[in-house]
């Protein structure tokens, strides 16, 4: 009989479950806030990927005011230190039209999250999932996260909610390549700008970057390869890349 009761307990559990109402989906923003984020200096190559994003944006017709670059070379309030990403995150006030989007290029630590070496300590996806919960709460949000092990990023079921969109440069278990102060950007960061066009899906912005990685690492000769990971949520599966 108590085999029974519980049987039937579970069931009624998942029935439960299985009624549960999907997220509702989000319009497409007309604009953004955006920050972006070069947590090391030790190659030019994670401030220069700050600084073509930003021209992307722009040109994507992102107003320029609304774009915040933090750099761990620069100093003052432009720094990529804990403070002032802080400050930035709570000074975001998207207008109900509008997105947020996170563009963040650095060294990776294994299990940690991207580094910021002016601040000698790292962005974890918890710590990044507090900063985005508050003004970025209910609105459509992108992040980018390019370095070693990002896929951290994707795989952290804090930072899994149904309005955002991740990329990642690598699985979480494996290195990222391209931080060499012979190159202008990472591998991965030349891939996602190239790969970004008004208008399209992420996931087709994703699958480019992939094939875009995939053949450098294959004229490398890198391994293991990196396997950018993506995640979409519910409520932003139709979301483009910039409208039109």
């Amino acid at each position: 009989m108590l085999k029974r009761t519980a049987l039937l307990f579970c069931l009624a559990i998942a029935a439960c479950a299985s009624g549960a109402q999907p997220a509702a989906p989000l319009q497409q923003p007309t604009g953004w806030v955006a920050v972006l984020i070069a947590g090391d200096n030790q190659e030019p190559a994670f401030a220069n990927a700050v600084d073509a994003m930003a021209d992307k944006l722009e040109g994507a017709g992102v107003d320029p005011k609304r774009i915040t670059v933090l750099k761990a070379g620069a100093k003052g309030a432009a720094a990529a230190i804990g403070s002032n990403i802080q400050r930035v995150f709570a000074g975001l006030a998207p207008a109900e039209s509008e997105g947020c989007f996170v563009f963040m290029t650095s060294h990776g630590q294994r299990e940690g999250g991207l580094v910021l070496a002016a601040s000698r300590t790292y962005l974890a996806p918890s710590g990044l999932d507090r900063l985005l919960a508050g003004p970025c709460r209910d609105r459509p949000t992108v992040v980018i996260a390019s370095g070693c092990f990002s896929g951290v990023y994707t795989d952290s079921g804090a930072m899994r909610t149904p309005n955002r969109v991740i990329l990642t440069a690598a699985r979480r278990d494996r290195s990222s390549f391209g931080c060499n102060a012979s190159l202008r950007f990472t591998v991965f960061d030349e891939c996602i700008l190239r790969a970004i066009d008004r208008g399209l899906p992420w996931q087709t912005v994703m699958d480019r970057s992939r094939a875009c990685v995939t053949q450098h690492e294959e004229d490398a000769d890198y391994h293991p390869a990196s396997e950018p990971q993506l995640f979409i949520g519910q409520s932003v599966a139709q979301l483009t890349a910039f409208p039109r």
